[in-house]
């Protein structure tokens, strides 16, 4: 039953990702796996490299912590020329620190193509939710490399 909870809640994701419908934590059993599911729906996105979906998802004042820090709009010129080919993301944890920031942090890999050049690469990973006029939207998002 679980399994096929969580099928729903990605499809409704997706959904809400690509701008059909706007999907709130109200419409899911738990704030927790909803998050979960806009994680999922977040890297989907980028996988299919609807940038212009995945921007939608991140606040202006954005920020990604890797090996260095970038903004919305670093982060966005450097997408232009890269793809994720693949990702799993695995052992999830959520918290929700107030009704309206919850974060997650997880354990990812993920394929990227960039020219002909792949790249496979294994992090932990923490992205912040907030939610803001009933948007659940991308505050903060870090990778910290491990070895696979």
């Amino acid at each position: 039953m679980k399994r096929i909870l969580i099928l729903m809640l990605l499809a409704a994701s997706a959904a809400a990702v690509s701008g059909q419908a706007t999907t709130t934590a109200k419409d899911f059993d738990t704030e927790l796996d909803f998050i979960f599911i806009q994680e999922i729906g977040m890297w989907k996105t980028l996988q299919s490299h609807n940038l212009g979906a995945f921007e939608s998802l991140l606040l202006p004042d954005y920020i990604e912590v890797e090996k260095t820090i970038q903004t919305r709009e670093q982060l966005m010129a450097n997408l232009n020329t890269c793809t994720i080919v693949s990702f799993k993301l695995r052992n999830h944890q959520t918290r929700m620190l107030s009704a309206d920031v919850a974060v997650i942090a997880y354990t990812g890999s993920s394929e990227i193509a960039c020219g002909e050049s792949h790249i496979a690469s294994s992090y932990n990973a923490t992205t912040t939710w907030v939610r803001r006029d009933g948007k659940w939207l991308v505050q903060l998002h870090t990778e910290i490399p491990i070895k696979p």
